[in-house]
């Protein structure tokens, strides 16, 4: 599966295999069934290089059971069921926090050509880590440490409550943010968008430009590429409030936003969808990267 998205990558973004397309079009709409269960794999790779080199990485991974429950001539129901977290980390305590992790469930609303409408009981992405919190904190509290470091250590776990609840939903936004739209190939379309940043607490505006690259009539599927663009103001407000300074050079401010998606045209169920951050401070680069994958694993 990875030689086979490193193959679509290369196609996504290669001005001569999009040449050879014919001009076209298509929507990328939901044809799904009721009672219809998927399953895909949720990926976030957070990293900070620094003149090149690499010098923080930590990834967090879970599965996702995707269940259609309700189906009328309106809109769809969807159910999702997140469980076996992991993460890859230096830090034994986020380690702990990920293992004692609950599966949780969140249901929302979508129009019958896929849009998301509203979410229904998105609160309990809040409670996946409560039952680890006050395990994982106990130490801490038990020893009353005060020190700075112990501080440190503390707002890690709060923050990875904090990550989780967000990257869940995010996911669930990013794997309908194609649907109900139509697309000829090659045409660049606008939409408004708000970006979650590690350089703020409230998300960045901004606008997102969507292009069709590739249909393939013959295996029914379509793929999509996307480039982000932040409203400079408040990227620069966000990174001023961030590290604690009025002077921000220019280069901080170009940041690279880009993503793209497959789609199985037949289901309307989204194969592969990628979605990639990366912003400067300084000499450093921060960046992150949300995958969603389909795998063949059910319940």
């Amino acid at each position: 599966m990875k030689k086979n998205i490193v193959v679509i990558l290369f196609c996504m973004f290669s001005l001569p295999f999009m040449a050879m397309e014919q001009d076209s079009s298509v929507v990328f709409k939901a044809g799904f069934l009721n009672k219809e269960l998927q399953c895909y794999e949720v990926t976030r790779v957070e990293y900070t290089l620094q003149k090149g080199d690499t010098t923080a990485l930590q990834s967090i991974r879970f599965k996702v059971h995707v269940n259609v429950t309700d189906s009328t001539d309106n809109y769809y129901i969807l159910s999702w069921r997140f469980s076996d977290y992991s993460i890859d980390t230096n830090d034994p305590d986020l380690k702990e926090m990920i293992d004692l992790a609950r599966p949780v469930r969140i249901s929302y609303r979508i129009s019958k050509p896929g849009a998301l409408m509203e979410f229904l009981d998105w609160e309990e992405v809040n409670s996946c880590l409560d039952d680890a919190l006050p395990k994982v904190l106990e130490p801490f509290l038990t020893k009353k440490n005060t020190d700075s470091v112990s501080k440190a250590e503390v707002s890690r776990i709060y923050e990875l409550r904090e990550t989780m609840s967000t990257l869940m939903l995010q996911a669930v936004r990013q794997f309908h943010q194609a649907y109900g739209l139509g697309y000829k190939l090659g045409e660049v379309i606008e939409d408004p968008t708000e970006v979650n940043s590690r350089f703020s607490s409230k998300p960045i505006k901004g606008v997102i430009r969507k292009k069709l690259a590739r249909i393939d009539t013959e295996n029914h599927f379509a793929e999509l590429t996307t480039a982000t663009f932040l409203n400079k103001n408040e990227l620069k407000a966000a990174l001023s409030n961030y590290l604690h300074t009025d002077t921000i050079p220019s280069s901080s401010l170009d940041q690279e936003n880009i993503g793209g998606l497959v789609m199985d045209l037949s289901t309307g169920w989204l194969i592969w969808s990628f979605d990639q951050r990366e912003g400067k401070a300084g000499s450093s680069i921060y960046g992150d990267m949300i995958e969603i994958q389909h795998i063949s694993e059910t319940i």
